[in-house]
């Protein structure tokens, strides 16, 4: 797997064709300027402009508050209007679909929605328009952002998305579980190690098979690691610059692969490979053979969705197993901040973005700019977390009396809070790797949690042989 990622990006980076210039281009030009977003064009447009939207990678609730807002904003004026178009169930499809369409920019839509981890690749194409330039021009003020939310999604200075979905990773579990082992539900692990024991108690205690359902997913081993102040590729982990090696083979790594490895050895890991729209690891813990999942925050609306969105005083002040049973079954959902390897929360801002592209003629883009405006409205960013369970980036949303009711009452925000509250004092310091070629290492990153957990590899040497694949991909991909 990781020989085949190698010869994957053997190609080197891929071509600028927007007028951007890339990331070198935008260092060496100091930032941007409020010329380089064509806002004034939408006036001088015969007509309503069409923006094409592509995206993909959300799911219900989510994708449903994107039509939504769609809608809204087409009614709410004249001058624009947006099609959002579903390109599949993974942020991979629609990336997949704009790199085989980005060396002919016609074909290319005005605005895409992609994973954070895109970032990089998107920027050294120079076919971004940053919305900082667009911002500049129209006296939007970024600091209406949230600092840890700007600090994941700027590049040498300058904040490209248009509007970013945020979400973190945090631990869902079952509170009639911890009861029944004898856990307090109140007191969810907060430590990885912890994390081990208490999946030791739920399965000596006969309440779960496997404790902990795992998806071999890198993003929350990269999480892992920037929270113990370790860094998955060199440059301040691509921030200062380009990475040009993997630096992830580190005494961290190796303690949270040997943990990993050895829970899976003893039955209490449930773990399950990446695959697109493949929900087994949420079933796990819904049939009741795992008691613990680690996801996105995101997943709260769907586990929300799914048990019926209701709360009663049986599930948040203590356990009534009789009373509180969801549908029949001992299942009470709980959530906390994702444990780390010293502290629970350290994370940075993930979750998904809306690039604006410079590929098109100045209205379109300066109609993306309008509908990226729109969603920066503190009301959308407000409607973005209530319905579509995303972390508001918006500061006026943040303690509107709506959200924190829905935080307080709701099952979804009850379950989206320990995210609200560990990104809300991530470190704007700690960001994600940036890197260019992340879909490649990524890919050799996953490899190497699979052949861990599922043919036994020894972790120190898997790590070793993915750092130096993951190395050959960086040096291709700077030729």
């Amino acid at each position: 797997m990781g020989a085949s990622a190698v010869l994957a990006a053997a190609c080197g980076s891929p071509p600028t064709t927007g007028t951007g210039g890339g990331r070198e281009g935008a260092s060496e030009a100091g930032g941007v300027s409020a010329e380089d977003c064509p806002v004034a064009a939408l006036d001088e447009a015969d007509g309503p402009v069409q923006v094409e939207l592509w995206f993909g990678g959300l799911v219900e609730p989510a994708s449903t508050t994107l039509l939504d807002l769609v809608d809204a904003f087409n009614e709410s004026q004249d001058e624009v209007v947006v099609t959002a178009d579903n390109q599949g169930v993974a942020y991979a499809e629609v990336l997949r679909k704009y790199n085989s369409a980005a060396s002919t920019p016609a074909q290319l839509p005005d605005i895409v929605y992609l994973e954070d981890t895109a970032l990089g690749e998107m920027v050294d194409k120079g076919q971004v328009l940053p919305s900082q330039a667009c911002m500049l021009a129209d006296d939007y003020d970024p600091d209406q952002i949230t600092a840890s939310a700007r600090a994941s999604y700027e590049v040498d200075g300058v904040f490209y998305p248009g509007y970013i979905n945020v979400s973190s990773p945090i631990l869902y579990f079952n509170k009639a579980h911890f009861q029944k082992a004898g856990i307090d539900p109140s007191a969810a692990p907060t430590t990885i190690a912890e994390l081990e024991e208490t999946a030791r108690i739920l399965k000596e205690k006969g309440v779960s098979d496997k404790p902990l359902s795992f998806l071999t997913n890198e993003w929350f081993l990269n999480t892992w690691l920037a929270g113990a102040g370790v860094d998955t590729v060199n440059n301040d982990n691509g921030r200062e610059a380009p990475p040009t090696e993997a630096t992830f083979d580190t005494p961290e790594a190796v303690e949270i692969l040997e943990t990993l490895k050895r829970m899976n050895d003893e039955g209490l890991l449930n773990a399950f490979p990446v695959t697109d729209g493949s929900i087994d690891h949420y079933l796990a813990v819904v049939q009741q053979d795992s008691s613990m999942l680690i996801e996105t925050s995101t997943a709260s609306g769907t586990i929300a969705a799914a048990l019926g969105g209701e709360l009663s005083s049986d599930t948040t002040d203590g356990i009534d197993l009789d009373a509180a049973a969801i549908g029949g079954a001992d299942l009470v959902p709980g959530s906390a901040e994702i444990p780390g390897l010293e502290a629970p929360g350290q994370v940075y801002a993930s979750g998904g973005a809306f690039y604006m592209l410079n590929t098109g003629p100045d209205a379109e883009q300066a109609g993306a700019w309008e509908f990226m405006k729109f969603m920066l409205q503190p009301e959308n960013a407000k409607r973005w977390h209530l319905q579509g369970g995303y972390i508001p980036v918006v500061k006026e949303a943040i303690n509107d009396p709506e959200v924190l009711e829905f935080q307080r009452n709701e099952l979804d925000g009850v379950l989206l809070k320990p995210s609200v509250d560990q990104l809300g004092a991530a470190d704007p310091d700690r960001t994600g790797p940036l890197i260019g070629p992340y879909t490649d290492v990524q890919e050799v990153m996953r490899a190497m949690l699979e052949s861990v957990l599922f043919s036994g590899a020894d972790p120190a040497e898997a790590l070793a042989s993915a750092q130096a694949d993951a190395t050959a991909i960086l040096e291709n991909y700077n030729e």
